[in-house]
């Protein structure tokens, strides 16, 4: 017995052995981009290789690496699909670049894939800034049933629409993202999250000319931590009320700062006649500098010139804030604008400091239909109504 067990322990040792030196089946397959006739510098359309080289790699079963070297490549609109055989990483360590003149719903995309991680401290750089009246502003980067995944220490930039678009996740990590694109920039979306479940974002830096996160229908368990966002419209939850019964509920945001946004901690509805609702919704450790309107409820929210009239049918409820402190641009901290047939109810407001910024006056709280309770110290002076 004794010699069948120092047989199994030698066996074990050389195939550990076998596993160092050949770097087999160890770890995974690396696909370099540069193999498949990829060219740097930026001028010439490297699509097929990208799609080739992913191809391969999505086939290899036993975890693959598609890797980017250092250096520019252009590349045009891509859709990178699953499943695959095996968990994949899309290693950036150059720049990917979009060709101007591009156009169509997204630049790269990737989809039905699960085990996907992006990764590699490499930028992603669109073909912006946006043109008013076009009809086709892509997205610049989107996960789109994508599952059990990550996108971590990776650099978006100067897209024509939204940056980084997730539709239909579970269970997928943000980290270490940047978003850069000018404050003037319109509907640059930062990270936009729609009908996804399990989604963490953390220690992110957000510049856009739109919402720094934007929360849409069909999200749960949705977590923001760590965020400094601005320039930008702040982090929302809506539109909602566009379709009958939205709903988004259980949102985290912790540990952010909003620095000179138009917006700080929004929800927004439009007034339709279409039911939703916003429930479960959790703001704490958020410093504000210089933000339009630090706090608010917008019901009556209308991105065109026409728009229906009347109250929104979508109920905001059960949403808390919690250490809530810096200052307003204007001398309007909080204000809490809801429907008057479905009115804000539960709402607690725990530790709010918001100062107005030039000091000239204090800051001041506007409530319509809204209730529920504040505690501890009130700057602005709460007008929930109990």
């Amino acid at each position: 017995m004794q010699i069948k067990s120092s047989m199994s322990k030698c066996a074990v040792l050389v195939l550990l052995i076998l596993c160092l030196i050949t770097k087999g089946h160890c770890q995974s397959k690396v696909f370099d981009l540069d193999d498949y006739g990829a060219v740097k510098g930026g001028e010439v359309d490297n699509s097929k290789a990208l799609l080739k080289a992913w191809n391969d790699a999505c086939k290899w079963k036993d975890g693959s690496k598609l890797v980017v070297s250092s250096g520019t490549y252009l590349v045009g609109s891509v859709l990178l699909t699953g499943p695959c055989n095996g968990p994949i990483e899309f290693q950036n360590k150059g720049t990917l670049k979009a060709p101007l003149g591009l156009s169509g719903d997204y630049w790269i995309e990737f989809r039905y894939i699960d085990g996907l991680a992006v990764s590699g401290g490499g930028s992603f750089i669109g073909a912006g800034p946006p043109k008013q009246g076009s009809p086709y502003l892509p997205t610049l980067l989107r996960f789109s049933f994508v599952t059990n995944s990550k996108a971590q220490n990776i650099k978006l930039s100067n897209s024509q629409s939204t940056h980084f678009n997730l539709f239909a996740c579970n269970n997928t990590k943000l980290n270490q993202i940047t978003v850069s694109s000018p404050e003037d920039s319109p509907n640059t979306d930062g990270i936009k999250i729609g009908e996804s479940n399990g989604i963490k974002i953390s220690d992110s830096t957000i510049a856009s000319g739109d919402d720094c996160v934007a929360i849409l229908r069909g999200s749960k368990n949705i977590s923001v931590t760590g965020v400094k966002c601005g320039p930008g419209h702040g982090i929302s939850i809506g539109s909602m009320g566009g379709s009958s019964d939205e709903r988004v509920e259980r949102i985290f945001v912790k540990n952010c700062h909003l620095l000179g946004t138009t917006n700080g901690l929004r929800i927004k509805t439009k007034a339709t006649n279409n039911p939703g609702l916003v429930t479960k919704v959790r703001y704490e450790n958020v410093f504000m500098t210089n933000v339009d309107n630090p706090i608010i409820f917008d019901q009556n929210y209308c991105p065109w010139k026409d728009c229906e009239k009347g109250d929104s049918k979508v109920r905001i409820r059960d949403v808390k804030f919690k250490n809530i402190h810096g200052t307003s641009r204007t001398n309007v901290a909080v204000n809490f604008h809801c429907s008057g047939s479905n009115p804000c109810d539960k709402i607690e407001l725990r530790d709010i400091k918001i100062r107005f910024q030039s000091n000239a006056e204090k800051t001041i709280s506007n409530c319509s239909n809204a209730s529920g309770k504040a505690y501890g110290v009130q700057l602005p002076k709460s007008c929930l109504s109990s």
